[in-house]
Formats: C-alpha cells, structure tokens, sequence
C-alpha cells in the first residue's frame, strides 16, 4: 500500500441550529465576521451569528462585501489589526472563506502574503484562529488547505496551501435560498471535485468509499429537483463537499491526472465570463473523454462504477454529458475563440496543446 497522511487539521461540525456551537467556539475572542453580499442576510445565516455573540457578549466587528481580491483581503488585515482581533469567522462560498483564510493568516505574514499565494509554504506557520461556515456548498474550501486570491491591479492570481481552519460548521438550511439551478450546480460541482479525488485512486478502501461519496452526491442532486426543501439530500451534498477537500479521497492515487481539471476549469472563465461552478461542471465530460485516450482503464472503471456506463469511453462521455444538462445546467457557451485566445491561458496539463483547444472549441454552440 502507497503512503498516505490523513489530515485533522479542522474539526468539523455538522449542526442544524449553529448558536450554540458558535457560543462555545468563540468564548474568550474577540471576533471579526466576514462575509460577502447579502446572501448571508438573507438565509438567516448573518442573524444567528449576530444574535449568538451578541447574548454571549462576545465583542466582534464585521467586515462585509469580502471576496477573493487582493485588495479587499489586505483591507480586511488591517482591520483586523486595529480592532485587536483574535478570531476570525468567515461564512458564505468558497470566495468569503478563501479571503478569510487568508486575513487569518495573512494578520501574521501581511509583508509578504502574495508570496504564499504564489507557492510559497503556509502550512504549520502562524495564523490567528479560524471559523468557516459555508452557505454555497460545493467548493470544501471549508475543509481544504486552499485559498484563491486575484489581484485585478495586476491580473495576476495564485493560491495558497496550507491554511486550514479550526472549525467547519456545516449547516443545510442556509442553501435554502439558492435557486434551482445554483442548488443544482452544489451537487454537480461536488460530484466533479469528488470524481477528480477518486480517478485514478489504487487504493481499495478510499476509491470505494470515494464512489459512494458520489453516487450520494449524485442522487441527492435529483431529489432537491423535486424537493428543494429536503434538508437531508442538502446536507448529504454539504458533507460531500467537505470531503473532496479532505485527506480521505485518493490516498492511492500514483498519477494525478484527473487534477488537470482544474487547470482547464479557468479557461472558461477567462474566455467566456464563467462561473467556477459552470466551468467545472461543462468542461468535465469533455475532459473525460481527452484523459480516457492517456488513461482508458482509471477512466473506463470510473464510469462503470460511478455511473454504470460500460459503452466507449467517447459514449460514455456523452452520457455524462446529458445527465449534466437533463437536470438543468447548461454545458454550451456562446461566442468564438481563436487558438492564440486559448494558448495564451496559462494551462499545466499532460495534455497537448491541440487537445485543449478542442475540448474549449467543442464547448461553443
């Protein structure tokens, strides 16, 4: 059996109601509250932290309208500084908790943090203690040891790896506000980022319970088609989420291939204006279908058990395909691109450069 580390960095916490847990995990700090827009209003999420420190009386500050720029997190630093923060608490997409991530340790390292985000080594050194609680599932930057910044000064962008939080306090209702088709794209981006954990995984146990993880995902995602209000399939693709981002998934993995997908993902966001969630969930088939040429059994065994598609791998791909889009997700986009617009997207992948063009050209109605 390969090597592998499970990770324990965050303690998760699956609760219906948070007050309590954010009571107990905020005693004896002084807290900063970052979130994004008014999602957070609106799904009740920013009333029941308020409410729990306020009764609690546990100081705190809030810092709205965060997101992954650059800018945004070196203002939120400061803030932090100057209120004596010893606590951050971050809730919303993967955007706000990224950003938090980064304020949290950012509050230790602020001279040189877009070192880290370009590659240089976070993981273990200090950072001021961390609470996420996601509201757009999908992500697991809640679990991860990810975090995304962009600098629009620039246009450059990186990530960070290895900051993890403390506290992951997964809560189903707070999706409830999600249209139909964002809840949809919880589920399917779930299943995308489980999918790139399980292929290719040798070892028994992790690849097994990674598929289960997904035919889970998967089914919950055509019960919220139905029942929104269905809190349980909800929590099913919360916990899914939390998990593709853990040490559980591919500890057998001897080729990493199947992570390329998130080198492709950013294509169409730069050449289309697309969503991460839109992105990952349109180009995956396609992917699929370029990686099964280099890798056709990981590829192959992956639909069959998945899925249960034992035709070609070109077939199959275009099942997957369907499946996508019958549950009411657009997998096409509008407009041309050139060969020169694609080339110039840095891209790290085995595959060649003409097998990316055509999986981005293949996307275009």
């Amino acid at each position: 059996m390969k090597d592998f580390i499970f990770r324990n960095d965050t303690k998760l916490l699956f609760r219906n109601d948070i007050r309590t847990a954010v009571v107990e995990i905020t005693k004896g700090h002084k807290v900063m509250f970052v979130y994004g827009g008014g999602s957070v209003k609106r799904n009740g999420c920013y009333d029941d932290i308020i409410q729990s420190l306020n009764e609690a009386d546990i100081p705190f500050v809030e810092y709205g309208g965060s997101s992954r720029e650059f800018a945004k997190i070196q203002e939120g630093i400061r803030v932090a500084k100057t209120n004596g923060i010893t606590m951050i608490i971050g809730v919303g997409g993967a955007s706000v908790m990224d950003s938090a991530k980064l304020m949290a340790f950012g509050f230790y390292h602020e001279s040189d943090l877009w070192d880290y985000v370009k590659g240089k080594t976070s993981y273990g050194l200090e950072r001021l203690p961390l609470v996420l609680i996601p509201t757009y599932p999908s992500s697991g930057s809640e679990n991860g040891l990810g975090a995304v910044a962009v600098d629009s000064r620039t246009g450059d962008f990186g990530t960070a790896y290895g900051i993890p939080a403390d506290y992951a306090v997964l809560c189903p209702k707070y999706s409830l506000t999600l249209n139909k088709e964002m809840t949809t794209y919880t589920g399917l981006a779930t299943v995308v980022q489980l999918s790139a954990c399980v292929l290719g995984d040798k070892n028994k146990m992790s690849y097994d319970a990674g598929i289960s993880y997904i035919k889970n995902v998967l089914e919950a995602t055509k019960i919220l088609q139905q029942h929104p209000d269905d809190l349980d399939a909800r929590g099913t693709i919360m916990m899914g989420a939390s998990l593709s981002t853990s040490s559980r998934l591919g500890i057998g993995k001897e080729e990493t291939f199947a992570y390329d997908i998130y080198e492709l993902e950013f294509l169409p966001e730069k050449l289309f204006g697309s969503s991460y969630r839109r992105s990952l969930t349109s180009i995956f088939p396609k992917f699929l279908c370029a990686m099964g040429k280099h890798h056709p059994e990981e590829v192959g065994k992956y639909y069959l058990d998945a899925f249960g598609f034992d035709s070609s791998i070109e077939d199959s791909s275009r099942k997957l395909a369907e499946l996508f889009s019958g549950l009411g997700v657009e997998m096409y986009y509008n407009g041309q691109i050139t060969r020169e617009q694609v080339d110039a997207i840095p891209c790290h992948t085995e595959l060649s450069k003409e097998e990316v063009f055509d999986i981005i050209n293949s996307l275009i109605r």
